[in-house]
């Protein structure tokens, strides 16, 4: 069977020709087509500057008003984490070390099956804008936030940068070198930033799938051309099982081999549980939509998602790989491309008809563009809610004036990952590797932190704070180090025998690298970037437990909140004996009467907190309205007591908009009314406190 896969490949190999380096370059309808995919995506984001609120409130522009549409929301957050880093990256992986990396999707799927079962159900009760307001809510320290909003800035900015140089090298390529590297990082970082600033969460999101499309549409028009020209599914598998391309088991455990099963689908769960579950701009997404159904979903669909759009540009890959290596031409080996632009390459050789082109890199800037936004959006929410509007100086800002500081805040951010963009430049080895690296070093001690909170309910605000920044200097460590380390990758070899070219003896033997461990630092260095996540979750989680337990023999306590914590961990510790409880300084804050009434109202604690920070004229606007609805609710009442009791009640109601007799009015409805207290008391009782304070405070519950 395999000779005559292997005859039908030759017979359509030998009816191609040698392969010369392309001269295809850009025409008039790639640059019309790439130019009415730029224009697109800011007129969307022009058009929800426009319309419903027109973005003059921080809940409209950072959260969609908390009513987004799932399919949309859902689409958006597979897209923000993918963009033109996996269409350059997964093919060039495929084709340089084969097929073993499809391993990689099925950590994705976990993924996303384990956070729409943990963190979502964690964090959407919430009802929080920035992801971060739960570590000082459960950890009781603003300063664990912070070290939790560093992080993900970090991340945040470094991610822009490598997402703005990956499609640079492909627009560079192929316009021949007419629309440099460097113009096209600037346009990226311009583009995102401008309709990211004008038209918020909204046009994030409806740009997002309108770039969508545009990916999968590149995606699945270069593989199947590339299917075609490589002879078809079975030609495609015979020359990568000839050129060692095909390996289904590497079950090493040694964490020093570049690609292994299980660094695989660890690696990848470990990073992209921390992506789909606490990653800011995922949380944001999945807090925007109206129930907590919709944010579960939101979150699993994403499973088929990542497999169509992941294996897609695998296959993609090996129809590549294919096609050259039937032709007796590896295009990398003969020196003619770098690793990123193999993809490119392949596009203005074999497929530059007008306007494909100017698709496929319209399809490269859709995964960019998707990605910058994302973070864009996200970095300036959490600088406003968890560094700007604690100080009272914001907190007393009108919403049109917060809203612009937000949008100001985006304008900065797309300054500075267009900066980074540039750094990247610098970056060797695929675009892949570099997202994954630094993503992964300060991804996983991000995701360290948050597990501290929700797995250990003895773990105080020093272990919180300690074990993160151990950490990220940790896992940046080894990332960084990795780069200047003496340790070569092994490349698989492939045929360049009827490439048209002359080439130099190599100064090297690429198959012949020593694969023993160097010694020193080098050997930390080896540490494959698939490891880093681990790295960073394990240091953050067991330097702070130990930390925590430490703190805790000099008199540091904590109460941790049942709601902060999974529901199956606070199970499962309040199962231990009375005495363990007490050796593990473990002390839980039950839901009290009230709790239970307002959670039935839709309210919780966290959610009124987290937006305490309206203009004073807007509460006393609502504490009108509110002392309207409170006395209609008497007027209803009437009838049910003529006996005079309402009219008792309405005495109460009216008395909302006096702060001292709010609390005492709410209890004695709640109390005396049939059917207990509906939601225009409730408001009442906020409201008129807000009134009186001149901004919402935090309502008791």
């Amino acid at each position: 069977m395999e000779q005559l896969i292997g005859s039908v490949a030759m017979a359509a190999a030998s009816t191609k020709d040698q392969v010369y380096y392309s001269n295809n370059q850009f025409i008039w309808a790639d640059y019309l087509v790439f130019s009415v995919f730029l224009v697109g995506s800011a007129a969307i984001g022009i058009y929800f500057s426009m319309t419903g609120g027109r973005q003059k409130t921080t809940t409209e522009y950072l959260m969609g008003d908390r009513s987004m549409q799932l399919v949309p929301v859902s689409i958006s957050i597979l897209v923000s984490f993918t963009s033109a880093i996996l269409i350059l990256g997964s093919p060039a992986e495929i084709y340089l070390n084969g097929i073993i990396y499809f391993y990689y999707v099925i950590g994705m799927m976990l993924a996303c099956i384990i956070s729409a079962y943990t963190f979502v159900p964690l964090f959407f009760p919430l009802k929080m804008t920035s992801s971060f307001e739960y570590l000082e809510e459960r950890f009781g320290s603003r300063a664990v936030r912070i070290v939790g909003n560093l992080l993900y800035i970090l991340k945040g900015i470094v991610y822009m940068g490598i997402a703005m140089y990956a499609p640079s090298t492909a627009m560079e390529q192929v316009t021949g070198k007419v629309f440099k590297k460097e113009y096209a990082i600037v346009m990226s970082g311009v583009i995102g930033t401008f309709y990211t600033m004008l038209g918020g969460l909204k046009a994030v999101v409806w740009t997002d799938v309108f770039q969508a499309g545009v990916m999968i549409s590149g995606v699945f028009g270069i593989f199947i051309r590339a299917a075609v020209d490589a002879g078809g599914f079975g030609s495609m598998y015979y020359y990568a099982e000839k050129y060692d391309r095909i390996v289904w088991w590497e079950g090493s455990p040694d964490p020093t081999e570049r690609h292994t099963m299980w660094g695989l689908i660890i690696g990848s769960a470990i990073g992209w549980v921390y992506t789909m579950g606490v990653n800011q701009a995922s949380v944001q997404r999945f807090s925007s939509l109206p129930s907590l159904a919709n944010a579960k979903w939101s979150v699993l669909l994403n499973v088929p998602g990542s497999l169509i759009l992941t294996w897609g540009s695998c296959f993609m890959g090996l129809a590549i790989f294919g096609y050259y290596a039937s032709i007796g031409c590896d295009i990398y080996g003969a020196g003619w491309v770098g690793k990123n632009q193999i993809v490119p390459y392949y596009v203005m050789d074999r497929m530059a008809v007008p306007c494909f082109p100017g698709l496929f890199v319209a399809a490269l800037f859709s995964g960019a563009l998707s990605s910058i936004s994302s973070s864009l959006n996200a970095c300036s929410a959490i600088v406003w809610k968890d560094i700007l509007q604690p100080f009272s100086y914001f907190s007393r800002l009108s919403e049109r004036t917060a809203t612009i500081i937000t949008k100001a805040l985006v304008l900065l951010f797309g300054i500075l990952g267009t900066g980074m963009g540039f750094i990247a430049t610098s970056l060797g080895g695929t675009v892949l590797q570099a997202s994954l690296s630094f993503s992964g070093a300060t991804g996983g001690p991000s995701l360290g932190l948050f597990l501290l909170g929700a797995l250990f309910p003895f773990v105080n605000w020093v272990g919180g704070l300690v074990g993160p920044i151990v950490g990220v200097t940790l896992s940046m460590w080894v990332s960084i180090g990795a780069y200047s380390s003496s340790k070569q990758e092994v490349e698989v070899p492939a045929d360049t025998s009827k490439c048209n070219y002359t080439v130099l003896p190599p100064t090297r033997d690429p198959t012949a690298m020593s694969a023993t461990l160097p010694p020193g630092l080098d050997a930390w260095y080896s540490i494959s970037y698939l490891w880093y996540p681990a790295v960073g979750v394990f240091t953050t989680i067991i330097v702070g437990v130990i930390v925590s337990l430490i703190a805790s023999l000099f008199g540091v306590q904590t109460k941790t909140h049942r709601k902060f914590v999974f529901p199956l961990v606070y199970k499962l510790f309040n199962c231990l004996p009375k005495g363990c409880m007490t050796t593990f300084n473990i002390t839980f804050i039950e839901d009290d009467d009230n709790d239970e009434n307002d959670s039935k109202n839709n309210v919780t604690p966290f959610a009124a907190k987290s937006d305490a920070s309206v203009s004073s004229e807007e509460a006393v606007g609502k504490a009108h309205q509110a002392d309207g609805s409170a006395a209609s609710f008497a007027d209803k009442n009437d009838e049910q007591h003529p006996d005079g009791e309402a009219v008792d009640m309405r005495q109460m109601a009216e008395s909302g908009s006096n702060a001292g007799a709010n609390r005492n009015s709410s209890v004695s409805l709640r109390n005396r009314a049939s059917g207990g207290l509906d939601n225009s008391a409730f408001v009442s009782d906020t409201a008129g406190k807000s009134s009186t304070d001149g901004a919402l405070t935090e309502v008791q519950m």
